[in-house]
């Protein structure tokens, strides 16, 4: 949470920080994500053919498939985006 205390910090925007600490407390953390509507969830194990399946070379074949299709649509940069953040488990159960 210090990230949103340093980035406020320097564009000069007011909240709710704790100075001596230099970060966001919980209660700003938890403003933020009601007003975002952002949950936190707990991982799910997931199977083990999916852990076998999620390897360099599928990472491979799916980012080259990736970059041939922003080709051949001309898509440029700017309008290509991150629309899902996630943390990838892989421990089987």
């Amino acid at each position: 949470m210090k990230v949103a205390f340093e980035y406020a910090d320097v564009n000069g925007v007011a909240g709710r920080f704790n100075n001596e600490r230099k970060s966001a407390g919980k209660y700003w953390l938890k403003s933020f994500c009601k007003r975002y509507n952002i949950s936190v969830r707990n991982p799910e194990q997931c199977s083990v053919a999916r852990a076998m399946g999620f390897n360099e070379v599928q990472l491979t074949w799916f980012y080259n498939n990736l970059k041939s299709c922003c080709l051949e649509k001309k898509i440029p940069a700017h309008r290509k985006f991150n629309m899902v953040e996630t943390v990838i488990s892989t421990i089987p159960q």
